[in-house]
């Protein structure tokens, strides 16, 4: 936003001010007009350009400035002008279930894989505004609470110059809750609000205390002034090369001057002072290449919307707890019950959980997927988890295995680990250790048949 458009932005304000008082406007000049009202007999005059208001003394209305400020405070004791409400459209089941995804949604880029009967989509896009859903279809949901919230959306004007380079002017919003925590800085505009098919925004006036406006914007004031030095370290670092350049060819041009005076002989040459005036004139031009920045609060928007706490229910009789802002894209906060942390593409487990992917396992026998606190075994080899149930037991060392590596002894079809199976030198099929003959001769390894062979010769 440019310096003009913040300054009509002011200009209809104070008109909106002082139309609301039943004033009016007598323009004296582009650069000052006077203000009458009712039940006052005398004129006020006022300016919005400061040389202006330091040459004939008139009333400055810039931000900052103590009528701008005194009619601002005016303004919110009376209710906000710029304040919005914001409603649903739609049902309140549709508007939550919106946030969500489960896997019969399908956008133009997803693949189709055909599971049974049913086919799943699988998406690799980021979900962006919704959380995606794995392995669980939305049943139907169920609001925990439902209260109101307001937030202070205030927009600074930020101007960074310095002689080396372009003025640059920014617009930045810090968007401030009325606990005096800050949601998000420059992320939240006009755009996204109107945008939203969602919700309806209506007009609201609602007192706000200037007390509560005054704490809020001294929080908003601290997060501008450390994202200012942020930007300035940006700003000055492809200066400081040309900076140092200058000012090497600057303190040249003094040293040479000195060295002319010198030669010439014509003024008695003191040392002492010229280093004196050297560091001086040093130091005023290393000023002189200083970024000026300048920092105007320039609007502040009031939005009173609804923070709603609810549950998703799955058809795996699992639920999803989540929490949303209306109007606010980007906080549909899902938390893990187990690890506790925010994520935005979950699982719905069989042991009834919803978890995100690092809390998951999946059972590498039957593909199902479990939490971590399902009491599933490990198979140490592949180090991975099988059911208890699943699985088969060993008939040498009696332990339980997952099937992957399941091997049957050819003498009576046992199962066997890969612990403990072999392979007969001979027909090299698969026993049994059980069931193998070892032979010192050859260090071989027998089936029973090749064993009863090799034992018939030897008779």
């Amino acid at each position: 936003m440019s310096s003009k458009n913040s300054d009509s932005k002011i200009h209809q304000f104070i008109k909106a001010y002082i139309e609301s008082k039943e004033g009016q406007i007598t323009q004296e000049s582009n650069e000052v007009f006077k203000v009458s009202y009712p039940d006052k007999s005398s004129q006020t005059e006022y300016t919005y350009q400061p040389a202006i208001s330091r040459e004939r003394k008139i009333s400055l209305l810039t931000p900052g400035s103590p009528a701008f400020q005194q009619i601002l405070e005016e303004s919110l004791e009376n209710g906000v002008l710029c304040q919005v409400l914001f409603k649903p459209k739609v049902e309140i089941d549709a508007l939550l279930r919106g946030y969500f995804k489960d896997p019969s949604f399908a956008c133009e880029d997803c693949d189709e894989a055909p599971s049974g009967e049913e086919i799943t989509n699988t998406c690799e896009k980021s979900p962006g505004y919704y959380h995606r859903i794995n392995n669980g279809k939305i049943i139907s949901t169920k609001i925990i609470k439902n209260e109101p919230v307001r937030f202070l959306q205030f927009y600074y004007s930020i101007t960074f110059q310095n002689k080396l380079r372009q003025k640059d002017e920014e617009i930045f919003t810090v968007l401030v809750d009325e606990d005096c925590n800050v949601l998000s800085m420059g992320e939240v505009n006009e755009n996204n609000f109107l945008s939203d098919e969602a919700i309806e925004i209506q007009g609201f006036k609602v007192k706000l205390d200037v007390t509560v406006f005054e704490k809020l914007k001294r929080v908003a004031d601290e997060k501008i002034e450390s994202t200012v030095k942020e930007k300035l370290i940006f700003f000055d670092l492809p200066l400081t090369k040309e900076i140092k350049s200058k000012l090497k060819s600057f303190d040249k041009r003094l040293r040479k001057e000195r060295r002319e005076k010198v030669i010439s002989r014509k003024h008695d040459f003191d040392v002492q002072q010229w280093h004196t005036n050297h560091e001086a004139l040093l130091r005023r031009e290393e000023e002189s290449y200083l970024t000026n920045i300048s920092v105007k609060f320039i609007n502040l928007l009031i939005i009173n919307t609804s923070k709603i706490k609810f549950e998703v229910i799955l058809d795996n009789n699992s639920a999803i707890r989540s929490s949303v802002i209306l109007g606010f894209k980007h906080t549909a906060e899902v938390a893990c019950p187990i690890c506790r942390k925010n994520f935005s593409c979950g699982y719905a487990t069989q042991d009834g959980l919803y978890v995100c992917r690092d809390c998951v396992r999946q059972s590498i026998d039957t593909t199902i997927i479990y939490s971590k606190k399902a009491a599933l075994q490990l198979d140490e080899k592949l180090n991975e988890y099988f059911e208890h149930d699943s699985g088969f037991v060993c008939s040498v060392c009696g332990k339980r295995h997952s099937r992957l590596l399941e091997f049957k002894c050819s003498h009576d079809n046992s199962s066997i680990c890969i612990y403990h199976y072999g392979l007969c030198d001979v027909c090299g099929k698969v026993f049994s250790k059980l069931n193998l003959t070892y032979t010192d001769e050859f260090n071989r390894q027998l089936c029973p048949k090749h064993a009863f062979k090799s034992k018939q010769k030897e008779q």
